[in-house]
């Protein structure tokens, strides 16, 4: 009906998937361009969906909870305006049309081949959508009751038995009679997991660490945090000295920015640096566009921008696309002393960053006389995929980055 308009889960970049977390106007309410409509879970971020004009929200088609494909309608809009007598007769018309068309595809027709016939519990016709629906979701069709007209299967049907599935607890033998509590994985936890198990299962991972001695990170950090805390400026990170360097290596490397495929490999010819955040609904990654161009202030800032958006789940989606490599930095968390990780596809490597240690060091004089001193060091994990890259050019990689950070760091 053109007095009606469907609200339909929005395109993202690369999202397939998005759970519909809550409503934020009720049915019968009128809402303003730009109002936030409902809330989803992508396997990325929450993100709220907001109106692109005023109107009216007619009819909610997915309940809180439900889980819908990109593109697929969750439901009515009428006009600015619009009076509620309006709605309902446009809403009754939308029915006794949606019935008519399923009248229509009930009428008699000669006999389907085996696998375009319906059993009796389907009401009939079995639609596309339901077919892709139910063999995406491994949904047995002939176990699903239809609620459409004349007992129809709608896709709605396939996505509740789905759901219903995916939330039934797991049978572990030998568990039977131990207590469990038995929390459904978020959409985020989904997708982690996946991409992580395809990771292993299409990379040649090898890790390699390297020490790298930050004393000269430290004394150019507390000359610039000096300089901001008399302007009241919050000090500079480690962190944004350590990607500064990470990013001009990259320049220098472009092996190590680069994305492999079995006939090709892939330079990319831009430093989007990915950093993850340690979110409380999951790991999330968000993108630092040419972070090669930026100096260390600028970085700090745009990490310190990203992770406090992350965490309050207002990044959008493409600050959380086409990272060309990964900072992770796991020893911000803890007192951790290796931070090998698996890769983030379709990356070929990723540095992880342990905690910085105050350690001993034996450290060289101007005459060749050796001393112990206590230094702040750092032992980077470069995680690669060795059917792109080999053992030495990863080493080669390190030993850029400790040159750098030792002995240039002053300069960045």
């Amino acid at each position: 009906m053109s007095f009606l308009t469907e609200l339909r889960i929005p395109h993202s970049g690369s999202v397939e998937n998005a759970k519909l977390m809550s409503w934020l106007v009720a049915e019968g309410a009128a809402y303003r361009a730009g109002q936030a409509l409902y809330e989803i879970e992508t396997d990325k971020t929450l993100m709220e969906v907001e109106a692109e004009t005023d109107g009216v929200l007619a009819r909610r088609e997915a309940a809180e909870g439900d889980e819908r494909k990109v593109g697929e309608r969750v439901g009515w809009c009428a006009p600015a305006g619009a009076s509620a007598e309006g709605i309902a007769a446009a809403l009754k018309a939308l029915d006794a049309s949606s019935a008519n068309a399923a009248g229509a595809e009930l009428a008699p027709t000669p006999p389907a081949s085996s696998s375009q016939a319906a059993g009796p519990e389907s009401g009939g016709k079995l639609s596309p959508l339901v077919r892709r629906l139910a063999a995406e979701h491994q949904v047995d069709l002939a176990r699903v009751a239809g609620t459409g007209p004349g007992g129809k299967i709608t896709g709605d049907d396939v996505l509740r038995a789905a759901k219903s599935a995916g939330d039934a607890a797991p049978s572990i033998p030998g568990y039977e009679d131990v207590p469990v509590k038995v929390v459904p994985n978020s959409s985020r936890r989904k997708a982690i997991a996946r991409r992580l198990l395809d990771s292993v299962r299409n990379s040649a991972l090898l890790t390699a660490d390297m020490q790298i001695d930050l004393g000269a990170v430290f004394t150019a950090r507390e000359h610039l945090n000096a300089t901001r805390q008399s302007r009241g400026e919050a000090p500079v990170s480690v962190l944004a000295y350590v990607a500064q360097a990470l990013c001009k290596v990259l320049r220098m490397r472009p092996d190590f920015n680069a994305t492999f495929t079995d006939s090709h490999t892939m330079l990319w010819q831009a430093v989007h640096l990915g950093v993850a955040v340690d979110c409380p609904e999951g790991l999330v990654v968000p993108v630092i566009r040419d972070a090669d161009r930026l100096g260390v202030e600028q970085i700090d800032a745009a990490v310190r921008g990203l992770a406090q958006r992350a965490r309050d789940n207002q990044l959008k989606s493409d600050e959380l696309e086409g990272a060309t490599f990964t900072l992770s930095n796991p020893g911000s968390l803890g007192p951790v002393l290796r931070a090998e990780a698996v890769l983030n596809p379709p990356q070929v490597a990723l540095l992880g960053l342990p905690a910085l240690l105050r350690t001993p060091v034996a450290v060289e004089g101007p005459e060749g006389q050796w001393t112990v001193v206590v230094r702040p060091v750092v032992r980077p994990s470069l995680t690669f995929d060795h059917r792109a890259l080999d053992g030495g050019q990863a080493i080669g990689f390190l030993v850029d980055l400790k040159r750098l950070l030792e002995q240039q760091a002053g300069q960045a």
